[in-house]
């Protein structure tokens, strides 16, 4: 089981809804001295903020394990076919 290095940080919403994002947790995100977008997950009354990149990579993770997990790709399977079908007109198969 990993374990995670769980750090907490602290901040004030403001009358407009506003949050200043601590400048540790800016750094430890990767956005610190830039504007980044970040996204808001909130499952029950826990919420989690990622930043774009990490979202996607965790998509692009998840979607490479479905591949590996045995799904062969169409264009792998049409590359298979047309070579199978090509050593039956030349008389190979």
């Amino acid at each position: 089981m990993a374990r995670h290095n769980r750090q907490q940080f602290r901040a004030t919403v403001a009358d407009n809804g506003r949050v200043v994002i601590p400048a540790a947790l800016r750094t430890a995100l990767g956005i610190a001295g830039q504007r980044a977008e970040v996204f808001f997950d909130l499952r029950g009354d826990h919420v989690t903020l990622t930043t774009r990149i990490r979202e996607l990579r965790r998509a692009q993770d998840r979607i490479a394990g479905i591949a590996q997990a045995g799904c062969k790709a169409a264009s792998d399977e049409l590359i298979e076919d047309r070579r199978a079908e090509a050593r039956r007109e030349s008389g190979d198969a």
